[in-house]
């Protein structure tokens, strides 16, 4: 019988899907013109992984996923011209994952789901922007998305959630955000500083609590939170303001309540419903077509 070299017997063990230890680890440079990246640390348990992709001028694109994973992390930068950049990183364990990207039509996105220890970072400077986070399963979390010029929009997720937290910041133009954390100690924070602002958040069981910041023009906001620790704040600038704030309570135990509402001048409206336990509600509207609601 013909022994099998060590050579044919890695190959072997490779084609059969039966993976050596992997310690992972990629780094990718490219620097002008058709750019496409990806990465993959393929499977079998992925294990100490690392990727780090940067790309400087114009096609840009990118990838890295680290499937079954554990170690994790993955940054990817790009610099200016057709962006876009997607990051996964799958059964999860002490997980990152970072995306800069600067001028031109952005995109970005970053699922962990499994997740862990987790984190994530978007930042995106001039033009397309959009991004998204979404941590799924849970455990340390934190998330958050700056965008700064032109046609904004953003999301963060973080389902099962825990340890919570998320934070979304866009400056001008087409801004819009959106947050929603399910249970545990929760934190949001929203801040849109000029155009069409909006801004939605949503966070269930435990702590919560949410504070919001819009600046100038779409402005609208609206907040709910289900049991426990609520709080909420809003405050946005001028132009057609609005804002609703529902927390609960009762039934369901806790309610610790409090949301203080504060419009200047536009088209104000503002409804706070709160509802058993320790309600508070300020509500404060400075010029033009006013109206409140806050039923408790």
């Amino acid at each position: 019988m013909n022994p099998i070299s060590p050579i044919a017997a890695v190959l072997l063990l490779a084609a059969s899907g039966i993976g050596l230890a992997a310690t992972n680890t990629t780094e990718l440079n490219q620097n002008g013109t058709g750019n496409t990246a990806t990465a993959d640390q393929t499977d079998p348990g992925a294990t100490d992984n690392f990727i780090s992709q940067q790309q400087t001028g114009s096609f840009h694109n990118a990838n890295a996923l680290q499937q079954a994973e554990v170690g994790s992390s993955i940054y990817q930068v790009q610099d200016g011209n057709l962006n876009s950049a997607y990051t996964l990183q799958q059964d999860g364990a002490y997980n990152s994952a970072y995306i800069h990207q600067e001028g031109s039509i952005n995109d970005a996105s970053i699922y962990q789901l499994g997740s862990r220890d987790s984190n994530s970072w978007i930042i995106q400077s001039g033009f397309g922007n959009q991004a998204e986070i979404a941590q799924i399963l849970g455990t340390g979390n934190v998330a958050r998305i700056e965008q700064y010029g032109q046609v904004h929009n953003a999301y963060i997720g973080q389902s099962s959630s825990f340890d919570s937290d998320a934070f979304i910041y866009q400056e001008g133009t087409g801004n819009e955000a959106q947050i929603a954390q399910t249970g545990s100690s929760h934190f949001s924070a929203i801040q849109q500083i000029g155009s069409s602002n909006r801004a939605y958040t949503d966070q269930s069981g435990m702590h919560h609590e949410v504070d919001i910041l819009q600046s100038g023009l779409g402005n609208e906001t609206y907040v709910m939170q289900v049991d426990w620790g609520n709080s909420a704040k809003v405050s946005q600038n001028g132009f057609n303001n609005s804002a609703n704030i529902v927390q609960s309570g009762a039934l369901g135990l806790g309610g610790g309540h409090l949301a203080i509402v504060s419009q200047s001048g536009g088209l104000n409206e503002a409804t706070v419903i709160q509802s058993g336990f320790s309600e508070t509600a300020i509500v404060n509207q400075i010029g033009s077509g006013n109206i409140a609601i806050v039923v408790q």
